[in-house]
């Protein structure tokens, strides 16, 4: 089963529309499918059905180790990469494609790999193509145990929501990972084919709009893991000029290095406020943990605007009852130089849109 490329994340969203679907991390390295006969014979093919056991010695001895006892036979999909063991990062391409193809013996190998395991077709003399994405990931993860450095799962992310397909994506290129493999959850495996229920998001689509923002940061989100000590994401709103209101239009916690998100948690500590201020125009459910005052600006890069009815920036000038939002918004850096009253506003956000609007509907016509 192989991916649909896609020209963008709209055509992704679009296209799944409100069907259920999983984010995985897109490796860059081999596809890989692991065949085990009941005589405990393994054997490796490419995504072209190619015999590709004599590449990798050190998968076919090791891989036994991530069986469990009641795993027998199988027939497994995964992604072999190039791996640094003593840094845990993933290596390029470039160095995976420099070991030879046949007859690789196992003292002579100097580049070390790792398969990230995705799904699982055939188990104990039973075929599984016809279950669900949902149901096949189940049982792969129950059969098999991670090992480090040899085996392990990809890294996953079930959701729906934009901001957190966005932050997913940050986090699998900072991975050294293409970008995002996107899978309906509910639909089964088509051999051979390219499938409508597996896309391809790679970050060459993450360009988005030219122009970046000057948003006003008026609340925060506690972290989780291992952001638990800092701020995990910030609630941002543009300015309306006319009525001298804080709009919000997103949430943003993707483009911060760690040494950002700890002096921001300190330099914010001054800016506390005990509830919103009356000017604060915001949902209910995207009430923020902490409150701040607005004093302080973010250059904000995003993939595109889209209309939104959870944030109400610029409420009623595109749509009656719908405000806008960023698609993916990703922190650049503090405006040091621009007040809060020089933030990016709500008619400059209407024409923003308004122009994304006239480049899609062209592309559409030129098509």
């Amino acid at each position: 089963m192989l991916a649909n490329p896609t020209k963008g994340i709209d055509e992704v969203l679009k296209r799944f529309g409100d069907v259920e679907f999983a984010c995985e991390w897109k490796y860059d390295g081999e596809r890989i499918q692991i065949h085990r006969q009941t005589d405990g014979k393994v054997t490796l093919f490419s995504r072209n059905q190619n015999n590709t056991t004599e590449k990798f010695p050190d998968v076919i001895r090791r891989f036994p180790q991530s069986l469990k006892l009641t795993t027998k036979d199988f027939i497994a999909d995964g992604e072999v990469v190039a791996w640094d063991p003593e840094k845990n990062v993933i290596l390029p391409f470039q160095t995976l494609s420099t070991r030879k193809r046949k007859k690789v013996g196992e003292a002579t190998i100097k580049v070390q790999v790792v398969v990230f395991l995705f799904d699982l077709l055939y188990l104990n003399g039973t075929s599984l193509i016809d279950k669900s994405f949902r149901e096949r990931r189940k049982i792969l993860r129950e059969s098999f145990n991670e090992v480090p450095d040899t085996v392990v799962f990809v890294t996953s992310l079930d959701t729906s929501e934009t901001e957190e397909i966005g932050a997913f994506m940050e986090e699998a290129i900072r991975g050294n990972c293409e970008g995002l493999m996107i899978k309906t959850l509910d639909d089964r495996y088509d051999i051979g084919k390219r499938s409508r229920n597996w896309l391809k998001l790679k970050k060459d689509y993450m360009d988005g709009i030219g122009d970046t923002l000057d948003l006003v940061v008026i609340g925060a989100y506690r972290g989780e893991g291992r952001r638990s000590k800092v701020y995990g994401a910030y609630l941002l709103a543009a300015y309306d000029q006319e009525k001298k209101e804080y709009q919000t239009i997103c949430k943003v916690g993707t483009g911060f290095t760690d040494e950002v998100l700890k002096k921001d948690y300190k330099d914010f500590a001054k800016h506390k406020i005990n509830g919103p201020l009356k000017n604060y125009i915001y949902a209910q459910s995207l009430t923020p943990d902490v409150w701040f005052q607005p004093k302080i600006v973010w250059e904000i890069k995003a993939y595109g605007l889209t209309i939104s009815s959870r944030h109400l920036a610029a409420k009623g000038l595109i749509d009656k009852s719908k405000g806008l939002s960023l698609r993916f918004p990703r922190f650049i850096k503090t405006r040091e130089d621009k007040n809060p009253d020089d933030a990016t506003s709500t008619q400059q956000l209407v024409d923003m849109y308004k122009r994304q609007e006239d480049v899609e509907s062209f592309v559409i016509k030129k098509k």
